[in-house]
């Protein structure tokens, strides 16, 4: 399972492993520092190749004169820590390090002769595993948790309440006349219902995003007119944002649907086949709100990506700025094949400029101008008789049934089969091919 961003773990987490041996010389008090990965360079100004959330190991070949230009680069590129290999150059690390990492607020490692720099590597991606594999594990307790609490009694609140105690966070459901639950908070500060307000008079794809007093909040629309805000001590998480999509997704069900539709689809027996993926690609920064109807919608960097029981207006939304693609109706088990292929629809949609839905079919995929020129060519020797198009067109309707062809077409069957004929002569095909025959179909239905 991919969540879609790049784990860390803190800088402690190394330290504590004592096969590793490392010493803390400076930032004793930063072993919070999140380490994305570890890497290894010798070069004189490494900058131009960090990406940042480094771990930089170094056994100080080639060490610059100018060690606090050094360390202040580091700093600036991002780098969370420095690890300084003891031996083979250098038998201590060197004072002026030790110094310009003080001054710049730099923790600086020292890395023990017996400690090669790829077991820190191999310790940086053990630990990144393990903080993964406790992430996926906490998202399914979660889900677990949030999904038993949707089928108790006063669902609403208990799902409000379970996911308030699921990370230490507070949440509040706001509704147009007020607080319709809240946990994890005692008083309930105004900005949160200006919070609300400006999420409830919006349209179409929207969340919000802010700090209030020491939280970090965002807010979420439910149903029309409620608003769900959730407060933390620390920013969003990407599995914290999965999490509260899945509490989102609940509550909206809680508000509309009873009991038994609840349960049928938590327990994967939903019988209904219409969900809808709908993905999208917002065409100018212009772009305006437009009204999807459904609550879960994941906006993000001019994308989004949606779940919808009724097809949206994909021209309103157009003309709001944005470029839709919309898979064809599935049940709640193929929702993830539905969103592969309302990935691929949307790169057709950008490529014609133009939007995709699942209605239009296979034809939607391919551009209107490549597939006329392919009718025409193939088409052409026909150009000149519409009767053997005619025919040709409903003999492949009836799947090469002489019989219901020829009462399709008020002939008799020998007619239709001398028709076909002629057909395979002029077009120099052999009807017999399945692949043909195909080709053949989509050049009739192009040449329209």
């Amino acid at each position: 399972m991919a969540l879609g961003r790049t784990s860390t773990v803190p800088l402690g987490a190394l330290v504590g492993r004592p096969a590793l041996g490392l010493v803390v010389l400076t930032g004793s008090d930063q072993l919070d520092r999140p380490i994305r990965w570890a890497h290894v360079s010798e070069l004189r100004d490494p900058v131009p190749y960090l990406l940042g959330g480094e771990l930089l190991l170094t056994a100080g070949v080639n060490f610059p004169e100018d060690v606090d230009a050094y360390v202040r680069g580091l700093v600036t590129a991002g780098v969370q820590a420095l690890g300084f290999g003891i031996t083979p150059v250098y038998d201590e690390v060197p004072a002026r390090l030790v110094e310009a990492c003080t001054r710049h607020g730099l923790p600086l490692l020292a890395l023990p002769p017996s400690t090669p720099f790829l077991a820190v590597s191999q310790a940086v991606s053990v630990a990144l595993a393990e903080a993964e594999h406790a992430e996926l594990r906490w998202l399914s307790e979660a889900q677990a948790t949030l999904t038993r609490a949707a089928l108790r009694p006063n669902p609403v609140r208990a799902v409000v309440g379970e996911l308030a105690g699921l990370a230490d966070w507070w949440c509040v459901l706001v509704g147009a006349d007020g607080v319709l639950a809240q946990v994890g908070v005692d008083g309930v500060d105004p900005a949160v219902f200006e919070l609300a307000a400006r999420v409830r008079t919006g349209s179409g794809p929207r969340s919000a995003s802010t700090e209030i007093g020491s939280s970090h909040v965002v807010a979420y629309p439910v149903e029309p007119g409620e608003v769900l805000v959730v407060g933390a001590a620390a920013p969003f998480s990407v599995a914290d944002r999965a999490v509260i999509a899945v509490a989102l997704a609940l509550l909206a069900l809680a508000e509309r649907a009873d009991g038994r539709s609840v349960t049928k689809m938590l327990v994967g027996e939903d019988d209904f086949t219409g969900y809808r993926v709908v993905r999208g690609r917002r065409k100018s920064r212009a772009g305006k709100d437009f009204d999807l109807g459904t609550a879960l919608v994941d906006v993000e960097g001019g994308r989004l990506r949606a779940v919808v029981t009724t097809s949206p207006d994909v021209v309103a939304a157009q003309e709001a700025g944005w470029l839709l693609a919309v898979s064809s109706p599935v049940g709640v088990g193929d929702l993830p094949s539905a969103d592969r292929e309302a990935e691929r629809m949307l790169e057709r949609a950008v490529a014609i400029g133009r939007p995709v839905t699942g209605a239009d079919g296979v034809a939607a995929l391919v551009d209107p101008a490549a597939a006329a020129r392919f009718a025409t060519s193939l088409l052409e020797p026909l150009a000149q008789r519409p009767e053997l198009v005619t025919t040709l067109r409903t003999w492949l309707a009836c799947n090469g049934n002489w019989d219901r062809t020829a009462a399709e077409l008020g002939v008799h069957r020998n007619s239709v089969r001398h028709r076909i004929g002629v057909v395979a002569r002029e077009l120099a095909i052999d009807l017999s091919d399945a692949q043909r025959r195909m080709e053949l179909w989509f050049a009739l239905r192009w040449s329209d």
